[in-house]
């Protein structure tokens, strides 16, 4: 994969990224004062719930699929296998999220005080299981989907614009991003089955449990990794009022564009990269990682700066005066998306890349451990401020963890060379000059 089209990659998947971010940001101004907190904390509480059964749908595929055919691209025979074996299994896993979800719907109280936006979000999923980004990501033409995800995330402003006018409406906004999520994978669907020619063909049940088997321990380390991500809004929401969990929904949102603008979209590029980089040999893979190192850092890191010194002003901007306590917990979480970036690299981009699945998981286990208990201990005492402080503790824990692992193991992640003026240059110039003719076309 050439340079060009890395950062081609990286510079489509921001689009993608600011569009899933940035435009619901435009509707916040409305939709904020209207719901108020306690609202929008219903309707957050609703989707981390919902975050479990989409990771169970998509069991890992982004990284697992995405692994396999990046390393043979053209081997049609293999597509096709890989394709027809995620399609099953997630036709399967959403058979089991409906009927799991049908009991939580009338046993966990949040969702059954307000089951109209629980079913509402739970439809979503559907969209899951349609979804072929991993298939995009492995053939490296993610930018291809830029344009369909964006028109998504414009249409999905404008009807809420259209359609929030009162505190009531409330329940609409999670139907609106459900169908819109629908209609997107679904295309995408149809769109990856004619550009890469994939046809289905029959799996075997025994196969499909095979693959549920052999991926376990790269899927089980997602959902720990959503214990110290997702579970901490739970746990808020378990000890104390959907206020609270309002508060520091709108602190995160703040926070999920760092991560949405910066650092995913160079985890999602930088994987199947990197996947190429280590196919070849260990030690260019290892390289590659560490020239991509001081670079995210810098950009993790500045943007960091920035959101802690105009963080607030843009909170009061957009979620209005009624959310001023979450400007704290906005602060706090402010840096988590460079600490994130760097155990990315770590784990996702080195530990999975050279099938140190177990590490990996041994790692986020702790991690998640941690989480849990921080957050019990500090949400009882500190409310939602409890819960930021907990997540940039374990993020930080864990990323000090995967770095010593790794060198224990006899790999060194972080090269001081490569942080010279020098090297940052040569890194950082191709990936201005793609963004700036990204945003001229």
């Amino acid at each position: 994969m050439s340079k060009k089209l890395l950062f081609k990659n990286v510079a489509s998947l921001s689009l993608i990224q600011i569009a899933n971010y940035i435009f619901p940001l435009i509707t916040i101004p409305i939709t904020s004062r209207l719901f108020g907190p306690e609202k929008f904390g219903v309707i957050n509480y609703a989707a981390a719930f919902m975050v479990y059964f989409n990771l169970l749908i998509n069991y890992g595929f982004d990284l697992t699929a995405t692994r396999k055919i990046s390393k043979d691209a053209n081997n049609i025979i293999l597509r096709n296998y890989i394709f027809s074996e995620v399609m099953n299994v997630k036709i399967l896993l959403f058979v089991v999220s409906l009927i799991i979800f049908s009991v939580s719907l009338y046993n966990v109280q949040p969702l059954n005080l307000e089951k109209k936006v629980a079913i509402f979000t739970f439809i979503g999923c559907i969209g899951v299981v349609f979804n072929q980004n991993w298939l995009f990501q492995s053939m490296q033409e993610l930018h291809k989907v830029t344009l369909v995800n964006f028109g998504g995330r414009f249409l999905f402003t404008i009807a809420i614009v259209a359609a929030i006018k009162q505190q009531e409406d409330y329940i609409w906004q999670p139907l609106i991003s459900s169908l819109i999520t629908i209609c997107i994978s679904v295309i995408t669907f149809f769109w990856s089955l004619k550009r890469y020619k994939v046809k289905y063909i029959q799996i075997s049940f025994k196969n499909i449990i095979n693959v549920l088997w052999s991926e376990k321990i790269v899927f089980f380390s997602i959902i720990i990794v959503s214990l110290y991500t997702t579970t901490n809004i739970v746990i808020l929401g378990f000890y104390q009022n959907e206020t609270q969990v309002g508060y520091y929904s709108a602190g995160q949102r703040l926070m999920d564009v760092i991560r949405s603008v910066i650092s995913l979209p160079l985890s999602m590029a930088l994987f199947p990269y990197i996947g190429k980089a280590f196919g070849e040999n260990k030690k260019s893979g290892i390289i590659i990682v560490q020239k991509a190192l001081p670079l995210v850092m810098l950009c993790t890191g500045l943007m960091g700066v920035i959101m802690v010194s105009i963080g607030p002003n843009i909170l009061k901007v957009f979620f209005g005066n009624k959310y001023e306590p979450a400007v704290q917990a906005f602060q706090v979480l402010s840096f988590i998306p460079m600490v994130v970036s760097l155990s990315n690299l770590f784990g996702v981009q080195i530990m999975l890349h050279l099938k140190m699945d177990k590490l990996f998981l041994y790692t986020t286990s702790i991690g998640a451990t941690i989480s849990i208990i921080l957050n019990v201990i500090l949400v009882q005492k500190y409310g939602f401020i409890g819960t930021a402080i907990a997540w940039l503790i374990t993020e930080i824990l864990i990323t000090l963890t995967m770095y010593v692992l790794l060198r224990i193991n006899g790999i060194n992640p972080v090269d001081t060379k490569f942080f010279r003026l020098y090297f940052i240059k040569q890194q950082l110039n191709p990936l201005i000059n793609t963004l700036v003719k990204a945003n001229r076309m």
